[in-house]
């Protein structure tokens, strides 16, 4: 009994492990499949929620604006503001919506407001835009062209890095590492096989036609994936666009990064719960390639819980070899630990040699720990509730 367990347990991480070799073994020896780009521009409104966000909304806002035409909209979403906010955005020019609902706080509550404010006078093109981002010259163009062109949501490049103003520790440069190869490497891999990607929250785009303010209007911890995962059940899988970047920053101080960790993880947790079985029957039942490579995607967990899962399973399976002689989980999870090492392998060659030294590699038994926090939280019942993760003030990000 504890044999076939421990097999059926070392066959899920071979294929969740599976997909990332596929992602990271396209983004490698693949060569770009850029979308199309319509040759009109579309109408534009740019939609900025934003909680206590006074230290960096007006820069947000002026930078947006010089890529916006005078017949697009810049909306900014107040969201349950104890700050000024609404007044710095009003000042920098944009348009502003003030909510206050302390009973459904989130991201996805406020751009449900935003949206049914644009209604009545809609725009081709929506794209969301956190309020602590900056997008590279030319982007908001280029993204609801794209946009445009795909009749479909598309998702631009989103990258965090670390703070100039805070040292940069070995265990943000992990977490950085890691960003680049969820948001960078892994869209890119699936974009070069044609494939679909996630939602990530900012830096998204979609064609106002697709638009249901009520999908949005959710507190969930991970409501940007779930967005994109609602839009491939209807047909309308995102498509990812890397020439659009938007970059912000982590959160400054370990609490800010330990709040944002717990939310991220316990959000993907919960969507692989509610919906890794329908994408997977869906995807089978329409034989549709995207629907099962987004399943596969989410079945991915975090990389260090990949790795710490790798570690037990090995164990467990080496300790069952000793007793009970059978060597069959050995040789799966062994296959999983290798196909884990290749992954990791080919990201750091790709996107990780300006970051991940030995300094680095110290750290990932802390970075697991980390890692692990939240899912103990929610084995014991505890949900993490929809915060704002902490930061201090942050210089302007290099164009």
């Amino acid at each position: 009994m504890l044999a076939t367990i421990l097999e059926l347990a070392a066959v899920g991480l071979v294929l969740a492990t599976l997909a990332l070799v596929m992602q990271t073994g396209a983004a490698l020896l693949l060569r770009d499949r850029p979308l199309p780009i319509a040759s009109h521009r579309p109408l534009i409104a740019v939609l900025i929620p934003a909680h206590d966000e006074e230290m960096d909304i007006q820069a947000t806002v002026y930078r947006i604006k010089e890529e916006l035409s005078p017949n697009d909209r810049l909306l900014v979403i107040a969201d349950n503001c104890a700050d000024r906010t609404a007044l710095l955005a009003t000042q920098a020019g944009a348009e502003v919506v003030v909510r206050n609902d302390r009973d459904r706080p989130g991201k996805g509550f406020a751009l449900a407001a935003g949206l049914r404010h644009i209604a009545t006078m809609p725009p081709e093109i929506v794209l969301f835009i956190d309020a602590d981002c900056q997008t590279n010259p030319g982007g908001i163009e280029l993204l609801a062209r794209a946009c445009d062109a795909a009749k479909g949501p598309v998702q631009g490049l989103d990258l965090m890095v670390a703070n100039p103003r805070v040292p940069a520790s070995p265990r943000l440069r992990l977490a950085e590492f890691a960003w680049r190869i969820k948001n960078d490497l892994r869209p890119t891999g699936y974009a070069r096989l044609g494939l679909p990607c996630q939602l990530l929250g900012t830096g998204m785009a979609m064609p106002w036609r697709l638009v249901r303010p009520d999908l949005f209007a959710t507190g969930h911890l991970a409501e940007d994936m779930l967005f994109g995962l609602e839009l491939a059940l209807v047909e309308r899988p995102p498509r990812f666009f890397r020439a659009a970047r938007v970059t912000s920053y982590f959160p400054d101080n370990q609490r800010g990064q330990s709040q944002q960790k717990e939310r991220w993880v316990q959000g993907h947790l919960g969507l692989i719960i509610s919906h890794l079985p329908r994408l997977i029957y869906q995807g089978l039942q329409r034989r549709d390639v995207g629907l099962l490579a987004l399943a596969a995607d989410i079945a991915i967990p975090p990389l260090g819980m990949l790795a710490l899962a790798n570690m037990l399973l090995l164990s467990s399976c080496l300790a069952h070899m000793v007793m009970a002689g059978s060597i069959v989980p050995v040789a799966v999870a062994a296959l999983a630990s290798c196909l884990f090492l290749f992954s990791l392998a080919t990201a750091w060659h790709l996107c990780g040699r300006d970051l991940i030294g030995l300094n680095e590699v110290k750290q990932l038994p802390r970075h697991i720990i980390m890692v692990m926090r939240p899912i103990m939280k929610l084995a014991r019942g505890q949900r993490m509730p929809w915060i704002r993760a902490e930061r201090i003030g942050r210089p302007r990000l290099p164009h």
